[in-house]
């Protein structure tokens, strides 16, 4: 299972994969951040990244654009194997990763999310 991050900076999207990288070696994380260097988020370059992913996926995001386009994204192709998670973008992909790395499975996942985060609005 991938962890997918959309963020409206590439920078915030890049360090978030370098922390769960080191913190969760060997889980695959896929990022889409900022717009041609700029802050801002992509429908297209979400697709991109989504169209990577060969199993399952959860993706998280940061702040209101990126989760319409990812939400987008997913209605536009029908992407079963993608499920957007609303819990803080940092703390779940860290969680979710660390879960990952330990085999657990994608229900088991959301579930601790659901318990430790409340969803956002």
């Amino acid at each position: 299972m991938d962890i997918c991050i959309v963020s409206h900076s590439e920078k915030i999207a890049e360090g978030l994969k370098e922390l769960l990288s080191q913190m969760a070696a060997g889980v695959n994380v896929r990022t889409a951040g900022g717009i041609d260097g700029e802050i801002g988020t992509s429908v297209d370059r979400i697709i991109e990244m989504f169209d990577s992913v060969e199993g399952e996926a959860l993706c998280f995001y940061d702040i209101g654009s990126s989760q319409m386009n990812a939400e987008m994204a997913v209605e536009m192709n029908d992407y079963q194997n993608i499920t957007i998670v609303h819990a803080p973008l940092v703390e779940g992909a860290f969680l979710a990763s660390v879960e990952i790395k330990v085999g657990k499975s994608k229900e088991e996942i959301i579930a601790s999310l659901k318990e430790n985060f409340k969803e956002k609005a």
